[in-house]
């Protein structure tokens, strides 16, 4: 178990660093999270820790009852809705969640899913949809952010006022998704922030 746990939490490093290189993670905020092979655990940071500082000594491991089971310390907050994709959706087997600022600025306007403006994202994503507002850490979110991924067509999800989460078959897979959606949010808010502008030749309102 020990190859596999370190292997797990490399991936998890590797991630992470990607995530802050790219600009969607800063500090403690956001979380990862990914089922660790050969086990029926979960991988997530403890709460109040980086995920750029996370190495197999600090990451923790817990069963999908929310119970500690490798490391010490106090699991990121959001740990309830990961648990609940994964007890609904045994296809993912990684987790990103991103308090990114295009995804959330867009929730900010009051959509009720994100617009998928180009051929790629349409392709990718099908539908994004926005669960509302819930405090962090509360069942509402917990089951709201669940049934949203219950459908094996949803792969990612915007959280009012709180960012992104992304899923996939690998934890690199959840990565390359949660960028495209932060991509696919900020040509919508371009293009909302560019209604109501004169095109070039006509004249202003």
């Amino acid at each position: 178990m020990k190859a596999e746990w370190r292997a797990a939490a490399d991936q998890y490093a590797a991630v992470a660093q990607q995530l802050w290189q790219r600009g969607l993670i800063a500090g403690s905020g956001g979380n990862l999270s990914l089922r660790v092979p050969g086990s029926p655990w979960v991988m997530i940071k403890p709460s109040g820790v980086a995920n750029v500082d996370c190495r197999a000594e600090t990451l923790l491991g817990v069963d999908l009852e929310g119970n500690v089971v490798v490391g010490q310390g106090k699991p990121s907050k959001d740990l309830g809705f990961h648990l609940g994709i994964y007890r609904v959706r045994p296809d993912v087997q990684g987790i990103v969640h991103a308090h990114v600022p295009w995804c959330t600025a867009l929730t900010l306007l009051g959509y009720e899913e994100m617009p998928l403006l180009t051929p790629q994202a349409q392709d990718k994503f099908g539908r994004v949809p926005v669960v509302p507002f819930a405090p962090s850490e509360s069942a509402e979110l917990d089951q709201a952010v669940t049934e949203a991924f219950r459908s094996p067509q949803t792969v990612a999800v915007l959280l009012a006022r709180h960012g992104l989460v992304a899923v996939g078959s690998s934890l690199e897979k959840a990565e390359n998704l949660a960028e495209l959606v932060e991509e696919t949010a900020q040509i919508a808010m371009l293009v909302h922030l560019g209604r109501g502008q004169p095109r070039r030749g006509q004249p202003g309102p």
